[in-house]
């Protein structure tokens, strides 16, 4: 590059670090987390892709005390073993970096912020505005009530909401909230709503019904739970290190997010619930443990298969047609790297290959089953529960260690104002000392009076607010929490109390609260004329019944015998101002109803006018319930996306696919018409073995009598277990640049692989796979590997010495 050039381009480096937005956003302290050595992660939203997903071009500026660190895109290594200062925003939510003495950025007393030169930046918000705010109100007094909600605008969460394997995108977010109050007279056994026919989660059964609706066979019900988990959760350190996060009625509604052993016991609840375990099938499902990673094993027809609800991936065989288990997974790692993990949103096949290499022979299996936790609740008269999409940053967890904020939670509240009359007395007073009810008020009648009133939830309690009034002496408040110690909150001489209670709730400390109580101690003669109490509780935004643009269908149950009356009030705002992008109007390959015989098929499409990112999905299914592999539901850049394997596809199989945009903004189009194609070409070459001649070793196979006819074979061999082909050099997991693994091409069905005097690099190797290539050119997926008998000592001596000195000849080894 010219001097000149690199001049300038340093120049254009240092005007942009100066001259950012003059708008600079706080990192709080709590968004940090160790993660080793010198490196800490704040997790946020930083309003753009990270440098893995952008291939280095992420504009974000880290200051420190207003100073900027650096430098930028340092290895992740050197931060951790150097710091002083590096960092690296590596994806949307996540910045590595380290503070510039490798202090603590959480006590070091110091101010962190972020800054963008990147002009497209979403830092700090999206800035939509509402044009309205419209509310419904539904009073309902039958069990079963049925009604219908009208939301305009143009966007909902539906087209603003942008799922990552770490978090979710939410650019607008209308829902504001869903207010159940009972306004009778009793009260009402679990009173719920259910907008659109999604979100009855208050069971293991009612969760996995949904998730499995439609479901006709094994395999349609393991990927439509795989599907139905993987839009409703993301991956994140959880709150709590115990078995709180593995009932996944807890997890979906309470929490939505989670790590992977979470997800490795919840699943298998799951999938037992479903029948794909015992006692429908004839072995139980487990969770299987690697090396670094834990998931549950499903039983689809009667064998194991690897659901990966994570990483967001599941694994074909080498037909592309049955879920392979992870015993599989670990025998041959080329069946796992073939698959995008992590996504839909497309960050590198550098992450396949790390999750192939966690595989192996060191995997254990599991069994623990996490569950019976219910959502069942009671409101009684007077009392209502306020769903929220929104949060006001609490949450329960295990421990200050465990206190890290989540990226995406949500916060609700269930608001109760016990009637403090002798006719009432049951509805909220779970005991009365040496005090009495009067109209309106409980009196203390000995110095020990106390009242004590209980307040139950279904979801994780995660704070709350005592208001009460008192007059006519000495009072006080007390709050009990189970399985933590009671704590007084407020002590005075009447007056008013309005006091948080968050500490006293214990909610940063093990386990998590579902109950506690509220003492008010009255010395004699003390009134307590009114009490007010607020609980905040953790809904996970996934799990609400929300609203979407049209008619929504809203479904209200309870489960009471007696008559009631519920009053339920829906709020959100609606937006005019701002139209979603169109999608892609036609493909440009491959075209409608074409045959394909591309090797590796490439997509591609028209750019859109202000795009930012496309999704596309390809299935087999024409309503896209789930998609053929997790290789073709994803978030790309371009428009195009190519998977860099052979034999994605398979011969006489008709593919569904479709497209849509997401703009700048980060809002998506309606999806585009859906198109199909086929691909023709071989399948897989079957029968491998390997026969020992007196000098070598023979290759033998046979053509797969499905699919096209080979008219050749493409032979290749290396000395890596579960290698991929490659007809050139490679950039090869771990070990850096590798030589290409092809021998040769032949029309017969056997090679010689070994000799004593190889003519080729990749003869003598320990492991060869074989590629069927038909008359039109195309290849099908590589075989599966066969082994040969190692170690095996090859070589041809020379047979002539001289008398007196040194005779030596190599002995090559496989």
């Amino acid at each position: 590059m010219h001097v000149t050039r690199i001049l300038a381009m340093m120049l254009t480096t240092t005007l942009l670090a100066s001259e950012v937005k003059t708008k600079r956003y706080p990192v709080p302290a709590k968004v940090f987390h160790p993660e080793n050595g010198f490196c800490f992660i704040a997790t946020m939203d930083f309003g753009e892709d990270g440098d893995k997903s952008t291939k280095n071009r992420s504009g974000l500026i880290l200051y420190e005390n207003g100073k900027p660190l650096g430098p930028a895109r340092s290895l992740h290594a050197d931060i951790r073993t150097k710091g002083k200062g590096r960092y690296s925003h590596w994806g949307a939510r996540r910045l590595y970096m380290s503070a510039s003495d490798n202090s603590d950025p959480r006590t070091n007393g110091r101010t962190y912020e972020v800054a963008s030169t990147n002009p497209e930046s979403m830092l700090g918000g999206r800035d939509i505005t509402p044009d309205r705010t419209r509310e419904h109100v539904e009073v309902i007094r039958n069990a079963q009530h049925e009604y219908t909600v009208n939301m305009g605008g143009k966007l909902d969460f539906e087209n603003c909401r942008t799922q990552r394997n770490d978090s979710f995108e939410v650019v607008f977010q209308p829902n504001l909230s869903l207010t159940i109050e009972n306004t009778g007279k009793t009260t009402v056994d679990w009173p719920r709503i259910v907008a659109n026919d999604r979100g009855d989660w208050g069971t293991l059964e009612s969760l996995v019904s949904e998730y499995t609706r439609g479901a006709k066979t094994d395999m349609e019900k393991a990927l439509f739970l795989w599907q139905g988990t993987r839009q409703n959760r993301y991956h994140c350190i959880p709150l709590f290190a115990d078995d709180e996060f593995h009932d996944p009625v807890k997890l979906f509604n309470s929490y939505g997010l989670n790590l992977c052993d979470d997800l490795g016991y919840g699943g298998m609840a799951l999938f037992k619930q479903a029948g794909l375990g015992k006692p429908v099938q004839p072995i139980e499902a487990k969770v299987r443990a690697l090396h670094g990673h834990v998931q549950g094993e499903a039983v689809v027809d009667g064998r194991y298969a690897f659901i990966d609800i994570d990483e967001g991936v599941f694994h074909l065989d080498r037909e592309n047609e049955r879920l392979i288990d992870g015993d599989a997974c670990a025998h041959d790692h080329d069946l796992v790297r073939r698959e995008v993990h992590y996504g839909p949103t497309f960050g590198a096949w550098s992450s396949s290959e790390s999750n192939a290499a966690l595989f192996g022979d060191d995997d254990i299996s599991v069994f623990k089953l996490v569950q019976g936790h219910t959502m069942r609740y009671g409101l009684r008269p007077g009392e209502k529960i306020v769903f929220r999409w929104d949060n006001v940053g609490k949450y329960a967890c295990q421990s200050e260690k465990w206190n890290r904020k989540p990226p995406y939670f949500g916060n609700s509240k269930l608001i109760y104002s016990p009637p403090l009359t002798r006719d009432r007395r049951k509805e909220g007073i779970l005991e009365l000392h040496n005090a009495k009810m009067l109209d309106g008020a409980v009196v203390g009648t000995a110095a020990d009076g106390r009242v004590v009133f209980e307040f139950r939830s279904a979801w994780a309690i995660c704070g709350g607010r005592v208001i009460a009034e008192f007059a006519n002496g000495k009072a006080g408040l007390l709050i009990h929490p189970d399985g933590g110690k009671a704590s007084a909150v407020w002590e005075g001489d009447g007056g008013k109390a309005d006091v948080s209670i968050d500490k006293a709730l214990q909610t940063h400390l093990s386990p998590a609260k579902y109950r506690y109580t509220v003492t008010a101690k009255l010395a004699k003669g003390a009134r307590l004329n009114a009490l007010r109490v607020e609980t905040d509780i953790m809904t996970a935004p996934m799990s609400l019944p929300r609203l979407r643009l049209g008619e929504n269908r809203i479904v209200y149950a309870d489960q009471n015998k007696e008559p009631r009356e519920i009053t339920v009030t829906h709020r959100w705002t609606e937006c005019d101002r701002i139209t979603p992008p169109p999608p892609p109007d036609a493909p440009t390959y491959p075209q409608p109803d074409a045959l394909c015989r591309d090797t590796f098929l490439d997509f591609r499409w028209p750019e859109v006018s202000d795009a930012r990112a496309y999704h596309l999905q390809v299935s087999l299914r024409p309503d896209f319930r789930v998609p053929y592999r997790p290789s073709y539901d994803v978030i790309v850049r371009q428009n195009s996306w190519r998977v860099p394997f052979r034999g994605m596809f398979s011969s006489g199989v008709l593919y569904h696919w479709r497209l849509r945009t997401q703009s700048k903004r980060g809002i998506w189009s309606e999806w585009s018409s859906s198109w199909t194609f086929r691909w023709e070409g071989p399948r897989v070459p079957v029968n491998l073995k390997v026969e020992q001649l007196d000098d070598g070793f023979q290759l033998f196979w046979s053509a797969n009598p499905r699919g096209e006819r080979p008219v050749a074979y493409d032979v290749y061999g290396s000395d890596e277990k579960g290698f991929p082909v490659h007809k050139k050099a490679y950039s090869a997991y771990c070990r850096g640049k590798a030589p290409a693994n092809f021998l040769a091409r032949t029309t017969s069905t056997s090679m010689r692989i070994s000799d004593p005097d190889p003519s080729h690099p990749n003869r003598n190797r320990c492991y060869y796979r074989v590629v069927a290539v038909d008359a039109n050119g195309t290849e099908g997926i590589s075989s599966a590997y066969v082994e040969l008998p190692h170690p095996h000592m090859w070589s041809r001596p020379d047979t002539t010495c001289e008398v007196g000195k040194r005779w030596e000849y190599p002995v090559g080894i496989i």
